[in-house]
């Protein structure tokens, strides 16, 4: 481990606080605000703050504490296109194709100039690798924009995507700090801190009923794309240095199960009516919850206690040496299951004994 990370990772919880109190004026001034439409459940324009805030405070922790390999100074500068392009489509809603060729273009700079790349899904299925071939750019790509993607559209109740975020983060620190991984170990803690001081801005404690910031698309996507590299970096072997993975692949799929189950449904669910794939709507799991009835916090407690046990299951499977195939087949009949009970729920209006509204 680096020396001192605990302290940095100290650093960037309170940097981040301290960042979002300074940038909420500012993003009041300059219209970066989340206004409530009839999709949304909080009242008020809300600073969009917390992903800035974040990113900053990340980016000065690592400046500060210095001395990372050519591989993290990739993830640092890609990652700002990610930001920046959220940053945008935060104030003037850029189109669908603009935002995802920049997001490509990150992921090429991920690919081509950090040498993170899936060149296999592990054993999946048999006792052999699955190795990707000549189809090892093209899927990584599709499989990192769903990453990004799939944590964005998550991204629509207080206190939720950072709590995910802190869980698939805290998963990754644990592997990568057993697997030997020091830098690594070392920039997920920053991460996870910067994190949980953005929760702490935007949680609905006892004594504060609603979020003082929101992350906005710059910090949902930022914070998507880090997911998905470091999904991606310690989840390979890589021969040419020796270097064994962190984790199996499908362990990443049990760290950032809950939001790739709510998009698929959702994604599935807009093509067959005829929607825009990517458009919005109130179908998103968490939307569920509280058009039943569920409070926030209670849906709060609900997901991201789902997405913990995941997570759990996906470390201790990792842990414990279970066969990946069996890993890969558990979490398909899970996904398979959840997609049933939701397509169910919506056909008989009718959500863990409750009605939908």
């Amino acid at each position: 481990m680096k020396a001192d990370i605990w302290f940095f990772c100290f650093i960037a919880l309170l940097g981040t606080v301290l960042l979002c109190h300074l940038l909420t004026p500012i993003a009041r001034h300059f219209g970066w605000v989340d206004s409530p439409d009839w999709r949304k459940e909080h009242s008020g324009d809300i600073p969009l703050a917390g992903g800035p805030a974040i990113v900053l405070a990340v980016t000065v922790v690592m400046l500060w504490q210095g001395g990372w390999s050519a591989s993290a100074s990739v993830l640092g500068w890609s990652s700002v296109i990610v930001f920046l392009t959220g940053l945008v489509d935060d104030r003037r809603h850029i189109l669908v194709p603009i935002r995802f060729a920049l997001q490509i273009l990150a992921l090429l700079a991920m690919i081509y100039y950090g040498d993170v790349m899936l060149h296999n899904f592990g054993k999946l299925m048999w006792n052999g690798v699955l190795n990707l071939g000549p189809l090892s750019v093209p899927i990584t790509l599709f499989s990192a924009l769903g990453v990004i993607n799939a944590f964005n559209m998550i991204d629509g109740m207080d206190g939720l995507s950072g709590s995910l975020a802190l869980i698939a983060l805290g998963g990754m620190a644990l592997l990568a700090g057993r697997g030997g991984f020091i830098e690594e170990h070392a920039i997920l803690l920053v991460v996870s801190g910067a994190v949980l001081g953005f929760l702490l801005m935007n949680f609905r404690f006892p004594w504060r009923e609603k979020a003082l910031v929101f992350l906005g698309d710059s910090g949902s996507s930022w914070i998507g794309f880090v997911l998905a590299w470091f999904f991606i970096a310690l989840s390979q072997d890589d021969p040419a240095s020796g270097v064994t993975r962190a984790y199996a692949p499908i362990i990443a799929i049990w760290l950032f199960g809950l939001p790739l189950m709510d998009t698929t449904y959702v994604m599935i669910r807009r093509a067959r009516e005829g929607q825009p794939i990517f458009g919005a709507d109130r179908h998103h799991l968490h939307h569920v919850f509280l058009r039943s009835g569920f409070s926030v916090r209670q849906t709060w407690l609900a997901m991201v206690g789902a997405a913990l046990v995941m997570a759990l299951i996906g470390v201790a499977g990792e842990l414990l040496g279970w066969p990946e195939w069996g890993m890969f087949y558990a979490y398909i009949g899970l996904a398979l299951g959840y997609l049933f009970w939701m397509n169910r729920s919506w056909k008989t209006r009718r959500f863990l004994g409750r009605a939908i509204t």
